[in-house]
């Protein structure tokens, strides 16, 4: 069985060495859906409690996301940028979709006990999205 909860949050950040604009600075208003599972429902009959899930998904979003500006630990912007601004997050990875769901993906997977996180999914503008 399946659980599915849906969160949003704003967030910047910039791609190293992309072609296009995305190499500028610039955000998007993100659409988070968490999927967990689990093979037996709890003593509630749940796969989890929506509260709880919702308490490990913000806790991950609020401290490392909303409102933050990630930016590559190899993009030569990187350190000015924080030097600015303490939003600024550097990350090891160049904050594509697919690297943020992943890194999203890994933080929660930590933090769930009771069941299993079966898909992130991240949906950077209305109609485009990257699926761990």
């Amino acid at each position: 069985m399946k659980i599915a909860k849906d969160f949003w949050f704003s967030m910047g950040h910039t791609l190293h060495n992309h072609p296009g604009k995305c190499l500028n600075l610039h955000g998007h208003n993100y659409r988070l859906q968490v999927v967990v599972e689990s093979e037996q429902l709890n003593d509630l009959h749940m796969v989890m409690d929506f509260g709880d899930l919702k308490d490990i998904v913000n806790g991950v979003i609020d401290q490392e996301y909303d409102h933050r500006f990630l930016v590559a630990s190899f993009d030569p912007r990187a350190e000015p940028l924080q030097a600015i601004d303490q939003t600024v997050v550097i990350v090891p990875y160049n904050p594509t979709a697919e690297m943020i769901a992943q890194s999203i993906k890994d933080r929660i997977n930590a933090l769930l006990r009771t069941a299993a996180l079966s898909r992130i999914t991240l949906w950077e503008t209305e109609n485009s999205y990257a699926e761990v």
